[in-house]
């Protein structure tokens, strides 16, 4: 990849277009098109779970609204698939 480090294991073309197009989208279309870890709306029942009222939270705002998130990284993925296993990753402590 002329972007990162990642090294493709395989020969398919597809697979190596998908991941170029994780560098190339714009933030606009990434959150429209693709999968974004979001986590949960912080005036929600279970974003005011998360939150620890300490000052030390990180709030996600999305989109032009600005819509204020928390318990998401922000990360965008091209498939639902690939959102699934970064949300059940034990490793990642993004929820959503």
């Amino acid at each position: 990849c002329p972007y990162c480090s990642w090294i493709q294991k395989n020969r398919r073309a597809p697979d190596f277009k998908r991941h170029l197009k994780t560098h190339t989208r714009s933030a606009a279309d990434r959150e429209r098109k693709g999968y974004v870890c979001k986590g949960y709306e912080v005036g929600s029942e279970k974003g005011r779970g998360l939150m620890q009222g300490d000052g030390t939270d990180v709030v996600l705002v999305l989109g032009e609204g600005g819509e204020e998130r928390v318990g998401g990284c922000g990360k965008s993925f091209s498939r639902g698939d690939a959102l699934k296993r970064h949300l059940d990753n034990p490793n990642i402590p993004c929820v959503g």
